[in-house]
């Protein structure tokens, strides 16, 4: 085994860094493709637009 192929040591032993979580997603109702390249989700329930505040101006 060369350097290359072992793995890097932990910084803290024991402990996992992250972990991904992914909601099942169904397929239906999917936004059209060229909906879903401007929106950057295929599903309806991942959409989450950012909202801009009128913070009185």
């Amino acid at each position: 085994m060369g350097k290359k192929d072992r793995p890097m040591p932990s910084p803290m032993p024991g402990i996992r860094l992250a972990q991904a979580w992914v909601p099942h997603q169904p397929y239906e109702c999917l936004f059209p493709l060229n909906e879903a390249l401007i929106k950057g989700t295929i599903f309806p329930n991942l959409y989450q637009p950012y909202k801009k505040k009128n913070h009185g101006r």
